[in-house]
C-alpha cells in the first residue's frame, strides 16, 4: 500500500492507495516505455501513440506549439527576450534546449501551449527540467495538462470549474515551506469535485508524491506524468507521475468531470511569478529555467535512451 497526501490549503486527507505492477529496466530501477525504442529518441516524434514531439533541435523555440504566451509584469522596463534557445553545451541537452527566463523588471509569465483536439481521455507527457542557480520559487510553473470545454470553463481562483467544463492539473515545485529550492513536486489541480478550505473557497488542491520529490538544481531531471479521465457518473479517475523513470505518485478515484465528452484536449509548460512575488519567493530578480525532449502520448513513454 502507498500512502499519499492531497492537501487543500491547511487541511490535509490522507489517501491510502494500491499498488501497481510495472515493469523495471533491473539495469537502471526504470520503467520501459516507448523511449525504449527508440535511442536518444530518434523517430519517436512518427508513432503512432505520440501527439508532441519537442527536442527543440531545429525551428524557433515554440515552433511545435499552437500558442506562446508572453506576459510583462505590471511596470515593465526589461524587453529581454523571455524564451530563447539555450545551445551552451555545458547546459544544453543536444545542441539546444528551450531557456526561459523571467525577470522582476520584464516578463512574469511564458506558457507554451498545445491542443490536442478534439482530445483524449488518458494521456502521458514527458519532459526534462533543469533548474538554475537563481532559482528561489516560483509563483505556478511545470508541465500539465487541462480539460477546457471553452465557454469560460475556467472560473478563476478560488471557484471551482463547473462538471462538465474544466478541469486542469499542473506538475510543479511548491514553495518556500521546509524545502530546499526549486520546492517539491506536486500536482496543483482544480476540478468539479476539489475539497473547499475552510472558509468555503476552493484553491489548487495538491496530490503530493511521497517521499518528497525536491529536484536538484543545474541538474537535468526527467518527469512525467500520466491523467486518465473518470467515468461519468464513477469516482475512476487517475493520476500519476514518475521521476527519472521510477514511479513517485499514483493516486486514484479522481472523479475530474460529469461528462464523458468533456476530454484532456490541451498540454502547457508554463512559469509564472509577479514581481511583487520575488521577495516571498526566495528573493533574486530572475528566475531561469531550461525545458526540452517533451513528448506526448497515449502511453508510458519513460525516460530517452542513448547509445552507450
Amino acid at each position: 500500500m502507498q500512502k499519499t497526501f492531497l492537501n487543500v490549503g491547511a487541511s490535509v486527507f490522507a489517501l491510502f492507495l494500491s499498488g501497481s505492477t510495472f515493469l523495471l529496466d533491473t539495469a537502471f530501477g526504470q520503467e520501459m516505455g516507448l523511449a525504449a525504442k527508440y535511442r536518444g529518441d530518434v523517430g519517436i516524434g512518427n508513432d503512432k501513440s505520440v501527439l508532441l514531439h519537442d527536442n527543440f533541435e531545429d525551428s524557433k523555440i515554440g515552433a511545435a506549439w499552437d500558442e506562446i504566451n508572453l506576459r510583462k509584469g505590471r511596470g515593465a522596463t526589461n524587453n529581454a527576450q523571455p524564451l530563447e534557445a539555450e545551445m551552451d553545451k555545458s547546459i544544453a541537452r543536444g545542441k539546444r534546449s528551450a531557456k526561459v527566463q523571467l525577470r522582476k523588471d520584464g516578463h512574469e509569465d511564458v506558457t507554451l501551449v498545445k491542443w490536442l483536439k478534439p482530445g483524449h481521455d488518458e494521456i502521458y507527457m514527458r519532459h526534462y527540467v533543469r533548474y538554475g542557480a537563481d532559482y528561489g520559487y516560483h509563483g505556478h510553473g511545470g508541465s500539465g495538462f487541462m480539460a477546457d470545454a471553452g465557454k469560460g470553463g475556467f472560473k478563476g481562483a478560488g471557484l471551482a470549474p463547473d462538471g462538465d467544463k474544466f478541469f486542469w492539473a499542473t506538475l510543479e515545485p511548491i514553495g518556500p515551506r521546509q524545502w530546499d529550492p526549486p520546492g517539491a513536486l506536486i500536482f496543483y489541480a482544480y476540478w468539479w469535485k476539489m475539497k473547499a478550505d475552510g472558509r468555503g473557497k476552493h484553491w489548487g488542491n495538491w496530490f503530493q508524491p511521497q517521499p518528497d520529490q525536491v529536484p536538484k538544481r543545474e541538474t537535468w531531471v526527467c518527469v512525467e506524468w500520466r491523467v486518465k479521465a473518470n467515468t461519468a457518473g464513477r469516482d475512476d479517475g487517475e493520476l500519476d507521475c514518475w521521476i527519472d523513470g521510477k514511479k513517485c505518485g499514483e493516486f486514484r478515484n479522481i472523479h475530474w468531470r460529469s461528462t464523458d465528452a468533456l476530454k484532456v484536449n490541451k498540454v502547457q509548460l508554463s512559469l509564472w511569478l509577479e514581481p511583487d512575488g520575488y521577495a516571498r519567493s526566495g528573493g533574486g530578480t530572475t528566475r531561469t529555467v531550461w525545458y526540452d525532449d517533451v513528448v506526448v502520448a497515449t502511453e508510458y513513454i519513460g525516460p530517452a535512451t542513448f547509445p552507450l
